[in-house]
């Protein structure tokens, strides 16, 4: 991207590429409304003058030839996305009618657009900061309708707001510290050592808060990984089954019925959860398919964000529960333990299981009584902590504001460390100061040129 040509009009198809009803061409610029003025006409061939914010209809024409009957839409800078004048055409979706408009734009002076130069001009324009910039790729990019919530919300400001919070906690502190080297005989009440250590401290916990919050947002963005575990027979595929709402695993009372890795994917309460079914895990087997599946639910169980180990609360403890529990025993923490069968005569108890497994997540299910497959998922996001991701919830949606973040917390930790050991406010005002930096990253403030573009080179071209 050419960051120097904001003088320049410029223009993008903001709908798909692909044959349509209707395709938007977007124009922004300085001499946006002259040139489409000089294309927009009545059906008379008469000119049509562009109002602030008043739908018209007209057609594109290149001299006296018609090329296709628009809707026209015009709005006046600075109340725009990108701060500029911008006129958007809906035409019909035909990638030919698509291509003769935007090259008769083209011909009267108007420039492609880069990947992402709407939105770099909204930031330059001081319509977006740089974290609500970058929330409009991630909402355009979301795979699941939370991920698409936390990316609003971003885009709203909420990010923002909680770093200019954090910048004006750490100013003023800032602010003391400066005063007390600037006026040192003056008659002020300066902050003592442990007022600044407290001040510091309720900073750190606010971007401590930011910095764990990108791991549910990886959990969140990515999918929850979910692997269904069990010996032969414990009735794994039945659960799959029942989370789904259909038969997609095949379910027999013959025990190695899955000898290959089942993947499906569900969205539940707006997250995305990839569950994996996988080959039963027993000590002996002289079929070499089922050997290969049970090494690759090995590999699942490696990758799994959650796994449900599937017991048949109807047979007893066995060597294949002692072996899965051995190879679950560094994952009890994402392990949620399903006694299944529940219907039947229950012959292994939860206090049994806990003498090789010391788990702290148990449900009691039974696909024929049908218990409540919710019982399972809410579970998920108990043990996920996802129950406390809401619209309102602040996260950091990247590795850049993560890698900003956690930067920031180690520098205000060494703040702390300073302050702790009264070292002198002269170097504690130098390295908070630093933070105070590291915190304009964030929103974009004197960013430079080669970071700007690497984020909006991500974008797609049209916004």
């Amino acid at each position: 991207m050419n960051l120097f040509k904001q003088e320049d009009t410029i223009a993008a198809l903001a709908t798909g590429s692909a044959k349509s009803a209707l395709s938007v061409i977007r124009i922004s610029g300085a001499s946006a409304k002259q040139i489409v003025s000089s294309v927009f006409f009545t059906k008379n061939n008469k000119k049509i003058e562009l109002l602030d914010r008043k739908v018209l209809h007209g057609y594109i024409c290149n001299g006296l030839k018609k090329i296709d009957e628009v809707i026209l839409y015009y709005m006046q800078a600075p109340h725009t996305y990108t701060g500029e004048d911008t006129v958007e055409i809906s035409c019909h979706g035909n990638p030919l009618i698509v291509e003769q408009v935007t090259e008769l734009l083209f011909s009267k002076g108007v420039r492609l657009a880069e990947r992402g130069e709407f939105t770099y001009r909204a930031y330059m324009n001081n319509k977006l900061d740089l974290s609500e910039a970058e929330a409009v790729n991630d909402l355009i990019n979301s795979n699941s309708s939370k991920t698409a919530e936390l990316a609003l919300n971003s885009l709203q400001g909420s990010l923002s707001s909680q770093i200019k919070k954090i910048k004006q906690d750490l100013t003023e502190l800032f602010a003391y510290l400066e005063a007390s080297l600037d006026y040192p005989e003056e008659d002020i009440d300066f902050l003592t050592r442990k007022e600044k250590k407290e001040k510091m401290q309720k900073i750190i916990s606010q971007v401590e808060n930011l910095v764990s919050s990108y791991s549910l947002t990886k959990l969140v963005a990515n999918g929850i990984k979910i692997s269904i575990v069990g010996k032969p027979n414990a009735g794994k595929s039945s659960i799959l089954n029942t989370i789904l709402g259909y038969q997609r695993a095949i379910v027999t009372d013959i025990a190695g019925t899955t000898t290959d890795t089942i993947e499906e994917q569900i969205e539940y309460k707006g997250i995305s959860f990839i569950i994996s079914d996988t080959a039963g895990i027993r000590n002996h087997t002289n079929n070499t398919i089922e050997k290969i599946g049970q090494d690759r639910s090995r590999q699942s169980v490696n990758t799994a964000d959650i796994i449900l180990w599937v017991t048949d609360g109807s047979t007893l403890l066995d060597d294949n529960d002692k072996q899965i529990a051995d190879l679950l025993k560094d994952k009890k923490d994402k392990t949620i333990v399903i006694l299944n069968k529940s219907d039947l005569k229950q012959n292994l108890s939860v206090e049994e299981l806990k003498n090789i497994f010391d788990f702290s997540s148990y449900i009691n299910f039974s696909t024929i009584n049908k218990t409540p497959v919710e019982n399972i998922l809410n579970k998920i996001y108990e043990l996920l902590n996802l129950n406390n991701i809401d619209q309102e919830t602040t996260v950091l949606l990247n590795a850049r504001q993560y890698n900003l973040i956690l930067n920031i917390k180690e520098n205000l930790l060494k703040v702390l460390s300073l302050i702790d050991k009264g070292d002198s406010d002269e170097i504690v005002s130098f390295e908070t100061n630093n933070v105070l930096l590291l915190l304009n990253d964030v929103l974009g403030i004197d960013t430079k040129e080669d970071i700007l573009h690497s984020i909006f080179s991500k974008f797609c071209v049209g916004k």
